[in-house]
């Protein structure tokens, strides 16, 4: 007996949930966990400027996130990203820099595209904004 069209439709379109097809693998942060680096472009060339690296690792039912930026100068400084969501294929996160008495608070935000996220963030210092910057990142490898 033949299957119906319909059901062999629904069976493949689950079986291909995993590999970033529906709506719910696009939204699942999970799809971020592992290693992209990429480069980053602050506001006249000040902080986070330069080669970025970007773990993201499994945390409760989400993600948690550690950055590190090396600056064309050879100075390197890490930071946290907390706030971490991929909703509609867009992602958006919220690093913290502490770089002396005044943490730098970035707001990141770009469209998830394959393996890259391309995107502006808005750098802010004890409430006031600083400026705007641009990124690109790749992921390079999965965790385990």
């Amino acid at each position: 007996m033949r299957k119906p069209l319909w059901l062999w439709a629904a069976g493949l379109l689950l079986a291909l949930m995993p590999y970033g097809f529906g709506a719910a693998a696009g939204d699942n942060t999970r799809l971020l966990v592992g290693l992209w680096t990429g480069k980053a472009t602050g506001p006249q060339g000040g902080p986070p400027t330069g080669d970025i690296e970007v773990t993201f690792e499994r945390a409760g039912k989400g993600v948690a996130g550690k950055i590190v930026v090396k600056g064309s100068g050879g100075g390197q400084y890490s930071g946290v990203m907390s706030d971490i969501v991929l909703k509609k294929g867009q992602f958006s996160a919220t690093a913290v820099f502490k770089l002396g008495e005044n943490p730098l608070e970035i707001q990141v935000a770009g469209p998830l595209k394959g393996r890259t996220i391309a995107g502006g963030f808005t750098v802010t210092a004890k409430g006031q904004k600083m400026g705007d910057g641009t990124f690109t990142i790749t992921k390079m490898a999965p965790m385990k």
